[in-house]
């Protein structure tokens, strides 16, 4: 199966073509929340890089998030107008789980993948990934660090931990305060993920729980909407 991976959920975008499971080519860039403006050049080059047509794609996966509002709506987008206009199955995957699966680490680790929600706030998520485990320790969840990190440190235990995730390093104070370095393993955390963990990814959700439904797939922002209705209705007039 030949399928096409896109990635927008953070400023680093990854479009990849994978081939039952391995990655045939990858193509990552970094882009200030102006992913619209480049992704079809990038899912282009991919192609020729790996020498598929796009009559050969047989799943269109897409990271859905959480993560930033634009960034996500580009890609799912794309991923959908494609899955469409080629009549082809669509898989949504979680930006977090993604993060997790780029770790390197034993089935005992946790993976403790956080990223920025902005205004000090984090996206954040605890698994154990590995052969034969597949556990949501904390499933994905946003707030402010003091309220998200006590609630992973009870989750994981005595465990190992691995962070992933650009929120280990600009929340790397309260994570220091809440999980402890004495805890786990402190190497250098991945930003963004790996080609080769969001194809994974997304064709085990295909075997697992199989396609999502084109047209309901909607992105997961976890953060709620700053907007917010009037408190008193907006009278309008018409003058004559």
């Amino acid at each position: 199966m030949t399928t096409l991976c896109i990635d927008t959920a953070t400023d680093v975008g990854t479009v990849a073509i994978a081939r039952n499971g391995a990655v045939a080519a990858a193509v990552t860039w970094r882009s200030s929340s102006r992913h619209g403006e480049n992704l079809f050049g990038h899912i282009d080059a991919a192609l020729k890089h790996a020498r598929v047509a796009r009559s050969e794609i047989a799943l269109v996966g897409v990271d859905i998030g959480p993560g930033k509002f634009t960034s996500l709506r580009v890609g799912l987008s794309t991923a959908k107008g494609i899955a469409f206009g080629l009549g082809l199955p669509i898989v949504g995957v979680s930006s977090l789980r993604v993060l997790a699966r780029s770790v390197t680490a034993d089935d005992e680790v946790a993976r403790v993948a956080l990223m920025n929600a902005y205004r000090g706030d984090l996206f954040a998520a605890a698994y154990l990934l590995g052969n034969g485990v597949e556990q949501d320790l904390v499933p994905p969840t946003f707030g402010p660090p003091e309220e998200v990190l006590p609630r992973i440190h009870d989750a994981i235990g005595k465990r190992r931990i691995a962070l992933c995730g650009e929120g280990a390093k600009t929340q790397a104070a309260a994570v220091e305060a809440f999980l402890g370095s004495g805890t786990g393993d402190w190497s250098e955390p991945l930003e963004a993920p790996s080609a080769s963990a969001i194809a994974w990814e997304i064709e085990h959700v295909m075997r697992t729980r199989g396609p999502d439904d084109l047209a309901s797939l909607e992105p997961q922002y976890l953060r709620p909407s700053d907007a917010k209705l009037p408190q008193r209705a907006l009278h309008v007039s018409t003058r004559s």
